[in-house]
């Protein structure tokens, strides 16, 4: 049987009943127009592509009563549109759940003008996360070395994944398991972008806490609903009361909070920042309304259950109200398939929604086209799941604080990138400390500690609006392609870290030889400060910190940096103290002669004369003075290549 889950630590397990079939009551010759099979599928429901567009659909099956309505809203679609775009050709059918489930597909395909029939997919969560509530900060002692933290709320220095320096926190980590860069560089990056408005994420999640004292001001809001009638689809987009999202589960706009996976979610990618309160997010904004915005997407339920047809349709509604950025959070069980086209053969509605997410999304200017993101699972397997794995996602495994891959993460194949998602001793996962994110959730003191793919992923997710957050400002576009390119080589390196051994204490006690995850990662661990530099256009120079470095110069200024004759460096009292650095970096034979003490970046402005080695005009015949600015990074791990990849 196959399964889906809400990604978390504990496994979810897909179920559906249907009846047995009277093969003599009716011919059951397998239809080819039938894509995937009746197993864990919503009885009383099927997903119908027809042929051609139409206004209405009334299929007729002999004893069954049928009620038909669109998968997809029109809303604001033209007449155009309408007729040439398929998704508007996707129907769901209604009927008595105790109507034998495949009768009534096989006698649905027979007509003519069905396309394609596909059984409406359930799933079931029949567990959550381990997760605990932390203490406040004013009851927790802070050990770790002084840093200097742009905001004022209090959990940021707890949040290890956003910025490690290795030392021990007290009540979240265990001594001797943390690795200094053991995190997204979040506050380098934070120096340019904090989050802009204009930015959306949509969360396909159980419902966000809309009113959450860290989310409301950066939680997406439809002014037309909020202001007008209840009960009046008052903007026209095929959806009454949509105020912050949808509820796909009730159809309804009143969104519910139940076990807060969504929450949690959310707050790492838009918690707001510098509100005195609890944690940050990656695109919070700096506490003048100006983080990212989050669209509550609710496609799971009080029983943790959701369907293939809430799920397509809520990436569509995603994508026609403004997001173009798409954090899914859950993802098929390992196994349940193992090539592309078996996936988009068994979900074409699945795959229609997020192609259009893909094509459709846009914000002006700025991005033609969405950014999915999907978890890879936490089966702990060598194959990530689906829909994650499918090529044109990008698929987020999760490492812990030390950089070794977190042993619930699926790996291997279709994996693209690596993001802080902790481990869990107390789930048998290793013996490492049981932190993945502190976010904002409806517990105690509005935070608690949860662990997974499922907070992997929206740590790549935040760096994304971040990054679109600083296009805005600086006025740079892309298409989704260019964007996604961007976002997958912002990263360092993984691999180096992948050594020695773990022990699995669950369901029996095993050791794992970490060389197996080497290479099937991803390209290695987001990095936001680098993907801020390459928004920007900006090269970066990696040393490790305490070392002296000799860096080439060849990324700045070509091949033939080291024949040229060089004016000298300029670095600024900020950036000297940001980085440690006491004595004046020097250039000879084309490398710069760095040593940086302190874990920060500094920007680099280096001049040279291309062309002689005395600057040309007036009576003398010389060169061009060029300059060249780039970002020193000093960081406790560095990769041997300095960073590149």
């Amino acid at each position: 049987m196959k399964r889906i889950l809400l990604l978390s630590v504990m496994l979810l397990l897909a179920v559906a009943c249907v009846k047995d079939i009277d093969a003599g009551v009716v011919d059951m010759t397998p239809s080819s127009k039938i894509i995937n099979t009746a197993t864990c599928a919503t009885e009383g429901s099927l997903l119908v592509k027809l042929d051609s567009y139409v206004e209405s659909y009334a299929p007729e099956v002999e004893g069954v009563a049928i009620e038909a309505r669109v998968l997809f809203p029109q809303g604001k679609a033209s007449a155009e549109e309408l007729t040439t775009n398929d998704m508007y050709r996707w129907w769901v059918l209604s009927f008595d759940k105790g109507a034998e489930l495949a009768v009534v597909a096989e006698a649905v395909a027979r007509d003519e003008r069905v396309a394609l029939v596909e059984y409406d997919t359930i799933i079931e969560n029949l567990g959550s996360d381990v997760a605990y509530a932390a203490e406040p900060a004013s009851k927790r002692e802070v050990t770790r070395a002084k840093v200097e933290y742009p905001f004022n709320d209090p959990e940021l220095p707890y949040q290890w994944h956003f910025y490690n320096d290795c030392e021990t926190i007290n009540g979240g980590w265990d001594d001797g398991t943390v690795k200094e860069g053991a995190d997204i560089n979040l506050l380098a990056a934070w120096k340019y972008s904090t989050g802009d408005r204009r930015v959306i994420v949509a969360v396909m999640d159980d419902g966000l806490m809309y009113d959450h004292r860290d989310l409301a001001d950066n939680m997406w809001v439809n002014e037309a609903e909020k202001s007008g009638k209840a009960g009046v689809d008052d903007d026209g987009n095929g959806y009454v009361d949509d105020v912050y999202g949808y509820n796909f589960c009730t159809n309804s706009g009143n969104i519910e909070v139940y076990n807060g996976h969504g929450t949690h979610v959310a707050g790492t990618i838009a918690a707001v920042n510098n509100n005195g309160f609890a944690v940050c997010g990656i695109a919070g904004g700096s506490g003048k309304s100006d983080g990212c915005r989050l669209m509550s997407c609710q496609i799971f339920d009080k029983s943790g259950s959701a369907s293939l047809s809430q799920i397509a349709a809520a990436i569509k509604y995603a994508a026609d109200n403004g997001a173009v950025i798409m954090n899914n959070s859950w993802a098929y069980s390992k196994g349940s398939y193992t090539s592309d086209s078996a996936f988009a053969n068994s979900y074409s509605a699945l795959i229609n929604a997020i192609d259009y997410f893909e094509k459709n999304a846009k914000l002006e200017g700025v991005i033609e086209g969405g950014i999915a993101l999907f978890a890879a699972g936490n089966d702990g397997y060598n194959v990530p799941s689906y829909p994650g794995a499918y090529y044109n996602n990008i698929c987020v495994t999760s490492f812990c604080s030390n950089l070794t891959a977190s042993l619930f993460t699926n790996y291997g194949t279709g994996a693209n990138i690596c993001a802080p998602g902790g481990e869990n001793k107390a789930s048998g996962f290793g013996t490492l400390h049981g932190i993945s994110s502190v976010s904002t959730e409806y517990v105690q003191d509005g935070y608690e500690y949860r662990n997974g793919t499922s907070h992997s992923t929206p740590h790549v997710s935040g760096c994304a609006a971040l990054g679109l957050s600083y296009a805005l400002e600086l006025g740079k576009s892309y298409t989704a392609k260019e964007f996604k390119q961007l976002l997958l080589t912002s990263v360092q390196d993984i691999d180096i870290h992948q050594e020695g051994t773990k022990t699995i204490i669950y369901p029996t006690i095993s050791t794992v030889d970490m060389s197996r995850y080497k290479g099937q990662l991803g390209a290695g661990y987001i990095d936001a400060h680098r993907l801020m530099m390459q928004v920007e256009g900006t090269p970066c120079l990696y040393v490790k910190t305490g070392s002296s470095a000799q860096l080439s110069l060849d990324e700045l200024f070509g091949a033939g940096s080291k024949g040229l004759t060089y004016q000298g460096v300029e670095l600024s009292d900020a950036a000297r103290s940001s980085l440690g650095i006491s004595t004046t970096p020097t250039i000879s034979n084309g490398m710069l002669n760095i040593k940086c003490t302190k874990s920060g970046v500094g920007r680099v402005k280096i001049t040279a004369i291309v062309g002689g080695e005395s600057v040309g005009g007036g009576n003398n015949m010389g060169g061009m003075l060029v300059e060249r600015e780039a970002e020193i990074v000093a960081r406790g791990s560095v990769a041997d290549n300095g960073g590149w990849l």
